[in-house]
């Protein structure tokens, strides 16, 4: 029995793990799309666009992997069903819930991964992804000037500089500041480097010079080692660290954090993320549970299987689908949240209650004693040969 198991089960596996991987480049895709203008506004590198883009996957595989579970199920158990290998282990004795065995453990096992995912990597790579994000949002070099090119910062303000490195040094740098009419400056250096001190946005210059002509109409030319410039007037950094409840670990979303004065703000988005996270993983269960009560339970079919698949897929598929509406509509009403468990579990129940009772009224013919079966046919070719030895004589 456990080599069949086995068998199966490795029938469910290689579907899933393709179902995985599909959904999961299509999920990325779409998700990176709003998340490229950032990285090409602020002009950054290819790098740092998969980083952030990479650190999404977690909170997708939460999205997607009862799906991917759901699809290789049915997958799987159809094509077990087509090629009449289903249909031969029933006939060899085995009962409903042994043949649903494999797939239960693929959904259990999805199950584990799905929590793990939602209670520690998700959180972990979320606040990551946000810290990514925030260095890109506030890369000053990157605001400052497009290298190559003379960039108004702001009425009066020229900046250039012929490059600007990956490390944010800028080279050649040339900025001509016309905002008091009466004394325009014009600042040339070798490098610079965009920093902050004490708090506010400035533009350290080495090895350059500051031109300005004086009330007297002569050119004045000071050299200088570092000079600093001051951008607070046309920069703006926000440096706070905003997390979303999708960014929390499960005791800042169910208990709260000192840190986090947010959350009494905005308390039911919070106990509505927590609960999902938790309910999220029994979908695995439930949804496998639909395939197997569709395609492991009924009668061999030669024309296929395909109304039975496609009710299954439509149920499965709004069974999840009542689980996001819950989720959401519990964010308006925290009494809704013990029905993001309910759905699942409801679903659970109903699926077992209906391979048990299948089961007790009409199970399918015992085929496990075929020694019997053997005797019978051996005495009745005796019998045949018996009579066709006295026809002969």
């Amino acid at each position: 029995m456990k080599l069949l198991q086995k068998y199966f089960r490795q029938h469910a596996l290689t579907p899933l793990i393709l179902c995985i991987t599909a959904l999961s480049v299509l999920a990325l895709l779409t998700h990176s799309l709003s998340t490229i203008e950032l990285i090409i506004e602020n002009r950054q590198s290819a790098l740092t666009f998969l980083y952030i883009t990479v650190l999404t996957l977690p909170k997708l595989l939460g999205v997607i992997l009862p799906i991917a579970v759901f699809i290789a199920i049915l997958y799987a158990l159809n094509r077990l069903n087509v090629d009449s290998e289903m249909v031969v282990a029933k006939a060899a004795g085995y009962s409903p819930w042994q043949l649903a065995s494999p797939a239960l453990r693929v959904g259990v096992y999805a199950l584990i991964a799905h929590l793990l995912i939602n209670l520690f990597v998700q959180p972990y790579a979320q606040q990551e992804m946000r810290t990514a994000l925030l260095d890109v949002s506030t890369d000053l070099a990157s605001q400052l000037v497009r290298p190559g090119e003379f960039n108004v910062l702001t009425d009066g303000l020229t900046a250039y500089a012929a490059e600007v490195r990956s490390s944010g040094e800028m080279r050649d740098i040339l900025i001509y500041d016309a905002r008091q009419s009466e004394t325009p400056t014009t600042y040339t250096a070798q490098t610079g480097l965009v920093g902050k001190s004490t708090g506010s946005p400035v533009l350290t210059m080495s090895e350059g010079h500051v031109q300005h002509v004086d009330q007297s109409g002569e050119v004045r030319i000071v050299g200088f080692d570092n000079y600093q410039f001051d951008l607070a007037e046309i920069m703006s950094i926000d440096q706070a660290l905003s997390l979303k409840p999708s960014d929390q670990y499960l005791g800042e979303l169910l208990l709260g954090s000192a840190n986090n004065p947010r959350r009494d703000k905005y308390l039911n988005d919070y106990l509505s993320e927590g609960h999902a996270r938790l309910s999220a993983p029994l979908y695995n269960i439930a949804l496998v549970l639909i395939a197997v009560a569709f395609l492991v339970r009924g009668e061999f079919k030669r024309m296929g299987y395909g109304r039975k698949i496609a009710l299954a897929a439509f149920l499965g598929f709004f069974v999840r689908l009542m689980g996001f509406v819950m989720a959401s509509a519990a964010e308006g009403d925290a009494s809704l949240n013990i029905y993001q468990y309910g759905i699942p579990v409801a679903t659970i129940s109903l699926c077992v209650l209906y391979m048990n009772g299948r089961s007790r009224k009409g199970s399918p013919p015992n085929f496990s004693k075929p020694k019997a079966f053997s005797d019978g046919l051996n005495n009745g070719a005796q019998n045949l040969s018996h009579q066709g030895v006295r026809a002969g004589s």
